[in-house]
């Protein structure tokens, strides 16, 4: 785990998940979504599409989760680290509050539903994690 506390930017505005079937064409959501400029994240399984997206960009027909707050942990941090993750959802668990997180390339988004926002925070707070 790491030893020094995780600087955690929000992200603006609300966000959702959106389920749509596995067999969705997710190719005409791709230029509306990627050009709102905000945290996107598509990802297909066997079984579903989902879509991490502002809750105003929202897909027509999709089953939705949220609104969920965005916080990033920016790197880049080196794939080799380890514990980041659950340094940052070990407190919101002690807490009972949900977590979602996506993992990018350089960081994680960590996303807490918006009613649990402030809990949230106040936990990583009290975890020594920083908001900034």
């Amino acid at each position: 785990m790491p030893s020094r506390s995780i600087a955690l930017h929000e992200l603006p505005g609300a966000y959702v998940i959106a389920r749509l079937p596995a067999s969705s064409d997710a190719s005409p959501l791709m230029a509306e979504l990627f050009d709102t400029g905000a945290l996107v994240s598509v990802t297909r399984t066997p079984q579903e599409l989902s879509i991490v997206c502002p809750a105003d960009s929202a897909p027509a027909g999709a089953e939705l989760d949220g609104p969920w707050v965005a916080l990033y942990a920016a790197g880049p941090m080196p794939f080799g680290l380890t514990g980041v993750v659950t340094a940052l959802v070990a407190p919101l668990s002690a807490v009972s509050c949900p977590v979602f997180v996506v993992s990018t390339f350089d960081g994680d988004v960590l996303m807490v539903p918006g009613a649990d926002a402030e809990r949230a925070r106040a936990a990583l707070i009290s975890a020594g994690h920083v908001l900034v």
